[in-house]
């Protein structure tokens, strides 16, 4: 894997977003993040946009949006914020996203794909997809075929893909079939396993696409990231479990705060030391990889089957819905 030499470790666990881009001028760069209206989603836009970048947010929540966008701008009266509605539980949604950014012309200097949910209140989505798989990875997957093309007119650039260290509870093994493997990371309904190993699956699927992304791109100009924000962030991914609400009240002295929690991403998104650090997977501000499930995350012929795979499923129910919308009209 790329590295520079000489790198030497200056950030942890315990340190803060603005502090890994502190120094760093960012103006003049378009940054793309999904879900900002909670968690670590909240920080990393804010802190890119502290830093000069032009920050565009694609989410649900337009109301929680503009309030967060009022926050940063009495912080900084200059920030540059753009709101652009996706909802990741309806493909047709992220699709026009995708059109309405492609519209305006708009550089993308590093896309985070940072939205996640954990043991959702409805197990399938409005396409009726299981809800971890669809929301996790494949819509996030949509936004990567979409504006891929912006990104690669926008280099030097970066993805950053948030994942998670339970990709390694997944349930594959490396001496599994590529069809058991994908049987696995693609549930067709969400009684295939428990919420937490569903999750799980999706964040090896992040994985999976960020180094596939890594193989295919970073010779064109792209960097790309494998995001861990950090084992016990207090962020609102949990917000359907009320017991995991208390238990992170009472677990606050050890965990990390949602500033601490997006460090390792702003990091990777927007400081020039990492720029060429490409098709690693990080954690706390470091790539040595020590939680990597290597033998399954690194395995090529599963990213390309994934991608395929992926590929397959949006064809389907991208071109299903479009037949649907001419017959009605």
């Amino acid at each position: 894997m790329p590295t520079e030499k000489g790198r030497t470790r200056k950030f942890y666990s315990r340190t803060y977003a603005l502090e890994t881009i502190k120094g760093v001028n960012l103006a003049g760069k378009t940054f793309v993040v999904t879900g900002t209206t909670s968690g670590i989603g909240i920080e990393t836009a804010r802190s890119l946009s502290l830093n000069g970048a032009h920050v565009v947010m694609l989410n649900r929540n337009l109301e929680e949006s503009e309030k967060l966008k009022k926050k940063i701008v009495e912080e900084m009266n200059d920030a540059e914020i753009d709101i652009i509605e996706c909802d990741l539980n309806s493909l047709h949604s992220v699709k026009k996203a995708a059109e309405v950014y492609i519209s305006k012309k708009w550089s993308i200097h590093c896309l985070i794909l940072n939205a996640g949910v954990f043991g959702t209140a409805s197990k399938t989505t409005v396409d009726g997809l299981e809800s971890h798989f669809a929301i996790n990875h494949l819509s996030h997957f949509l936004l990567i075929q979409e504006l891929l093309p912006i990104v690669r007119q926008s280099i030097p650039s970066r993805i950053v893909l948030v994942s998670s260290s339970v990709h390694a509870t997944c349930g594959v093994s490396p001496e599994m079939s590529i069809e058991e493997k994908l049987k696995i990371l693609c549930p067709e309904s969400s009684s295939d396993a428990s919420w937490f190993r569903l999750y799980s699956r999706s964040k090896m699927c992040n994985m999976l696409v960020a180094f596939k992304l890594h193989r295919d791109e970073y010779h064109n100009g792209i960097s790309t990231y494998s995001v861990h924000p950090g084992n016990g962030v207090r962020t609102s991914i949990f917000r359907d479990s009320w017991l995991v609400s208390i238990a992170s009240i009472l677990s606050t002295p050890f965990t990390k705060n949602i500033s601490q929690g997006a460090s390792t991403t702003v990091y990777c998104a927007g400081h020039p030391e990492v720029a060429n650090v490409s098709g690693k997977y990080w954690d706390s501000n470091w790539d040595d990889e020590k939680g990597l499930y290597e033998e399954v995350a690194r395995d090529e012929q599963l990213q390309d089957a994934l991608w395929k795979h992926s590929d397959k499923i949006l064809d389907n129910m991208l071109n299903d819905r479009k037949k649907s919308c001419q017959f009605e009209c």
